[in-house]
């Protein structure tokens, strides 16, 4: 790959990152801070021995990241060969 190339694949690469940590952070801000405070303190639901919102708005964002990332790490990014020829 020459100059231009590396360049478009890692503005790529960039792009796909941020996208999904916008997403992922929009995810974990929106919904904990709906849910969170929204609830009734008396009656709390929980999901897997913790609180819902927790489990939804916490653990499933950062188990989808995880996905996410080895998904990218693995098909999305390209390993450049920066050799002198």
């Amino acid at each position: 790959m020459n100059k231009d190339g590396d360049l478009k694949q890692t503005l790529k690469e960039v792009k796909h990152l941020l996208i999904a940590w916008l997403f992922f952070a929009s995810w974990v801000l929106i919904y904990c801070g709906f849910e969170a405070y929204s609830q009734d303190h008396e009656d709390v639901k929980i999901t897997l021995g913790m609180p819902s919102w927790v489990f939804w708005g916490i653990a499933v964002p950062w188990i989808c990241s995880i996905v996410f990332t080895i998904y990218f790490s693995l098909f999305v990014m390209k390993d450049n060969d920066h050799e002198e020829k």
